[in-house]
């Protein structure tokens, strides 16, 4: 699942990790609030979240994707990498974190990365 508040960044994501032959997104969300019902609807194994949501931050919604989805590996992405946004996520379950200007093979290699650490 993509939750990114960006509508363009977000359909350049979905397109970019549906040319990946062993990756789908299955959901899209564009706030906490629209990520946790979908959670509620759909299976899925990574949640790729923005940070900086219009309702939230995105650190709040993981334990949320997981009542619903238990397992379920999340990758936050951040303009802002500084020291306190890595202790924050990591403090709320967050099992990655990525730079959003990162290149498109260095989030799909975390995405990937994070799947196989899950297995």
């Amino acid at each position: 699942m993509l939750v990114e508040d960006h509508a363009a960044f977000r359909r350049a994501m979905a397109l970019m990790l549906s040319r990946e032959p062993d990756l789908d997104v299955v959901a899209e969300a564009g706030s906490l609030d629209e990520a946790r019902r979908h959670a509620s609807l759909v299976e899925f194994d990574v949640a790729v979240m923005d940070l900086g949501l219009p309702d939230g931050d995105g650190a709040d919604g993981i334990a949320d994707l997981r009542r619903y989805n238990p397992g379920v590996t999340v990758l936050i992405l951040s303009a802002s990498l500084d020291p306190s946004n890595l202790a924050r996520v990591k403090e709320a379950g967050a099992d990655g974190m990525v730079d959003k200007f990162a290149t498109p093979g260095e989030i799909v290699g975390a995405i990937r990365r994070l799947r196989s650490e899950q297995a």
